[in-house]
């Protein structure tokens, strides 16, 4: 009876390369690590925390099993992970421990959140549960530690190029089989420096936003009924006060909603217009809605000829120009980071950043844009199914890779036994050949002895002489 045991054993790195993942086709079991700041829940904090939770409830619509790693209070019909909580934090961390590490309280507190997250996450991976990672914490933890998933490993970019982005990135530079997706063509370059990525478009509901395509947009405009709309956050990189000054030099009515995010700003180039306007005009060109909800914006949307779009700095997507264009209206707006990806011709006027000139002429020009033409981009280019299938398919080959080199490695296991038992068994036949030779040795060795020294009579010949 005999004992193998050298095919059983296996490193945990051989583990990690041949532990089988989701066939190709079959529904994933994805984990989603969002941003921990705040809950993935309605009213949204920003953009990034909407297109979390529609990434999540779509996947989930689809049939696939999603992990989302967020704050506590998050709302998700994938099931949730809470992220450790800031009681837990102050429960388990001394008063002044960030000091000691010359660390504000803040940083380790997401240091700490992402680790544990991190942690959990690998413990999964260990017991089979987990074929894709994808990261939207904006925080370096996770890109650096993510790298025990290798290519199931995915980091989006969403923003510019943050320090904590730009931690991770310092190092992964230099090689990493982690993956990266970007939200436009913009990100993409802006972050090819350091990585490369494939580009997956953000998406937004589409269908939850009603769309105005029967107003004809020429029979409107320079009509009594033609008004603008521009919404956002009011602050200096939104261009507020441009929408309104090429507005008041073309004559044409603007409504405008956001929050005053920059007090500021809106004291020093707002405020200063909005006045002017209410002196001079008997019938005042601007209304200043202030901040609404969402149904208030897609009705105003429906309502407008076009959305003025002056943001002044590189947008890495642009969320309200998907939305105007779900809403069935056209764009007038800079060329800035991905506005062009997203406003084709066909749905709106793009124009150099504050080329005041060209910007009005897109008053007159707007007017032979199809509003149908714009809820069909958005519906084709914009909804959250869109960017769910460029995810999936993105995920799909990673564990499509995976697969291959799964069945690689079984059929080397295969091949290295086959041939570990193939060589047993020569050594074996050897052996065996050995043995069925040694009687016939054994008789060669004694003739030759015999031819050596003689028979019997002839030894008693030499001795006593014939």
């Amino acid at each position: 009876m005999s004992c193998d045991m050298s095919s059983d054993f296996l490193t945990t790195a051989n583990l990690a390369e041949i532990r089988p993942t989701a066939l190709p086709n079959r529904p994933l079991r994805i984990a989603i690590i969002a941003h921990c700041l705040y809950p993935i829940a309605q009213p949204y904090a920003g953009g990034l925390e909407m297109i979390t939770q529609l990434l999540c409830d779509e996947m989930e619509a689809q049939g696939h099993e999603v992990l989302l790693y967020a704050h506590e209070d998050s709302q998700t019909q994938a099931t949730l992970v809470p992220f450790l909580t800031r009681d837990e934090f102050d429960a388990t961390v001394y008063d002044n421990e960030h000091e000691s590490l010359g660390m504000s309280r803040e940083e380790l507190y997401q240091y700490l959140v992402y680790q544990s997250a991190l942690r959990d996450l690998i413990d999964r991976d260990e017991r089979g549960e987990i074929d894709i990672v994808h990261n939207h914490s904006l925080h370096h933890i996770p890109m650096m530690t993510g790298q025990a998933f290798g290519e199931r490993f995915f980091t989006t970019f969403h923003t510019p190029i943050f320090p904590q982005l730009r931690l991770a990135l310092l190092t992964l530079r230099h090689g990493t089989k982690t993956q990266f997706t970007a939200i436009s063509q913009h990100q993409q370059r802006l972050f090819s420096e350091f990585v490369p990525s494939q580009v997956v478009y953000n998406g937004i509901d589409v269908a939850s936003f009603v769309a105005n395509i029967d107003v004809d947009t020429a029979s409107d405009a320079n009509s009594e009924h033609e008004s603008y709309f521009w919404y956002g956050r009011i602050c200096p990189e939104k261009g507020t006060h441009l929408a309104m000054q090429y507005c008041m030099e073309a004559g044409k009515k603007l409504i405008i909603a956001g929050p005053k995010s920059n007090e500021e700003y809106f004291n020093e180039y707002v405020a200063p217009l909005l006045a002017e306007d209410c002196k001079y005009n008997e019938s005042p060109l601007f209304d200043y809605v202030g901040h609404v909800t969402k149904d208030e914006v897609n009705r105003y949307l429906c309502q407008a000829t076009a959305m003025l779009f002056t943001s002044t700095w590189d947008e890495p997507y642009g969320l309200i120009l998907a939305e105007s264009l779900a809403c069935g209206t056209p764009v007038i707006g800079f060329n800035v980071g991905a506005s062009a990806e997203i406003v084709t011709p066909d749905t709106g006027i793009i124009v150099p950043k504050e080329d005041k000139a060209a910007f009005i002429r897109g008053f007159s020009e707007i007017k032979h844009i199809s509003r149908q033409a714009c809820r069909n981009r958005a519906m084709a280019f914009c909804s959250v199914s869109a960017m769910v299938e460029g995810y999936l398919a993105v995920y799909q080959t990673a564990v499509s890779k995976r697969q291959q080199i799964f069945e690689s490695n079984r059929q080397k296991s295969v091949q290295a036994s086959t041939h570990a038992d193939a060589q047993e068994s020569t050594q074996s036949n050897a052996q065996n050949d050995d043995v069925r030779q040694t009687p016939n040795t054994f008789n060669h060795l004694k003739d030759e002895r015999q031819r050596l020294v003689g028979s019997t009579n002839d030894i008693a010949t030499m001795a006593y002489g014939e």
